[in-house]
């Protein structure tokens, strides 16, 4: 147990969906699958899969405080899809080993504008796999 009072969402695998979204309305926390890169939606959606920017608008759409996204695919081994992605402000991304808490939550939604930086090689290949061209 936590010892903190809040509501939770939490997704399996699934498209994006109205019924979850209200039945998530206005919770405090959001965790959902975020199996597959924006720009893969049609293959995401073969799959019954959420992309990164449909897991981050069910979020928008239920109100929830913050959204950690989650689940991502194995074709992301070394960092999360974030090339091409806006991440807005309460959105996280979720790794193993994870410890989130009421105190800490807002740091790891801030984190994700670290990670290229903290990882440059990594963020590098996620480019080349994007089919986006390294700015000079």
């Amino acid at each position: 147990s936590s010892g903190i009072n809040a509501e939770y969402g939490y997704s399996g695998d699934t498209l994006p969906n109205a019924e979850f979204v209200a039945a998530g309305k206005d919770c405090d926390v959001l965790i959902h699958e975020a199996t597959h890169q924006s720009s893969l939606a049609d293959q995401s959606a073969a799959k019954k899969h959420t992309t990164v920017s449909q897991a981050v608008e069910v979020g928008r759409q239920m109100g929830a405080n913050y959204t950690i996204l989650t689940h991502f695919s194995l074709r992301y081994q070394k960092l999360p899809p974030i090339v091409g992605e806006i991440f807005p402000e309460n959105v996280a991304l979720a790794h193993d080993f994870m410890y989130v808490t009421e105190g800490n939550i807002e740091t790891w939604c801030g984190a994700t504008s670290f990670l290229p930086s903290l990882f440059p090689e990594q963020y590098k290949d996620l480019m080349k796999q994007s089919g986006v061209k390294e700015s000079l």
